[in-house]
């Protein structure tokens, strides 16, 4: 082996492989037992050294055939690519992100020897891989969701927020005995819930969309384990979930502000209310029912 490092410092040395030294090189590699890996990374580091340059053809031809012997006469999986080599192959050809002329023989070469070829071995070509990344960088159109839900969310929580100052004022006048309606005091504050809520529903929608196509926040916390509950979003169904939750409060807040302005003059008006609070009631088990359900499959698949 020691020959061979020198052998290949001596070819770093030269500007192209020729004729000489590929036939040194077969000499080299193919004496004590053939090939083995050590003498593969090196050739690989050749290869990739002189990429492009005017080099011998023997080379090209020197190189494939040693590397499929060194995939393909071994003792642990004659004839055939492991696993283990499959991911050493794949690692060594696509390192730079390109698949080269001799990169593409070897593969042909091994596809046609071996008895198996991995599914890891399977390169896309040019045209498949630009069309990917081209479709994959849509994705970043979704930042106008992001940016516009956010935006109406703080507009939201503004009004809300004017909303409320507006029930501090009418509360001002009840104890100064200007103002006797309670029941509008009331109403305002709900109303400036319902739009807080509103609010929360489109930060999450827009913290959400970030997460699943641009990118993780990183910033709520240093531990992963801290992160608030809303904002662990990792699938449409998670963020569906968050949604519905606050969507479903903010329609028993605005049952609830409605409530209020409604005259009970009959039975009737009586028993539709307790209806809809049966409903309400019904949803808010389900929802949390359906909370314990996934906590507990959770559990089960994290023992």
């Amino acid at each position: 082996m020691n020959n061979l490092n020198e052998l290949k410092e001596s070819v770093l040395a030269n500007s192209i492989i020729d004729e000489q030294t590929v036939r040194q090189l077969r000499a080299v590699i193919f004496a004590n037992g053939g090939m083995d890996k050590e003498k593969a990374n090196i050739l690989f580091e050749l290869k990739d050294t002189f990429l492009g340059k005017n080099n011998h053809s023997s080379w090209e031809i020197f190189f494939i055939d040693s590397i499929t012997s060194f995939l393909l006469d071994d003792e642990d999986s004659p004839g055939e690519i492991d696993d283990s080599e499959a991911q050493w192959l794949r690692a060594k050809i696509q390192y730079d992100g390109k698949l080269g002329k001799i990169d593409k023989a070897l593969l042909t070469n091994l596809k046609r020897k071996s008895l198996n070829f991995p599914e890891i071995l399977h390169f896309k070509n040019k045209s498949v891989l630009i069309f990917e990344a081209i479709l994959f960088s849509t994705r970043f159109v979704t930042f106008l969701a992001v940016i516009g839900s956010m935006l109406a969310a703080i507009a939201l929580f503004v009004i809300s927020t004017i909303q409320v100052a507006d029930g501090l004022i009418y509360f001002a006048d009840i104890i100064k005995g200007d103002k006797t309606d309670y029941e509008h005091l009331v109403a305002i504050f709900v109303s400036s819930v319902d739009g807080y809520l509103f609010a929360t529903v489109l930060l999450i929608f827009s913290m959400g969309i970030y997460e699943l196509f641009i990118n993780k926040i990183d910033l709520v916390s240093k531990q992963k384990d801290s992160r608030p509950n809303w904002l662990i979003i990792n699938s449409i169904d998670d963020l569906k979930s968050s949604l519905g939750k606050v969507i479903l409060m903010i329609l028993i807040v605005s049952f609830f502000e409605h409530s209020l302005e409604i005259k009970y003059g009959t039975i009737s008006d009586l028993l539709f209310l307790g209806i809809g609070i049966l409903l309400i009631a019904a949803a808010l088990f389900l929802t949390h029912a359906h909370g314990k359900h996934k906590e507990k499959g959770t559990y089960d698949k994290n023992p």
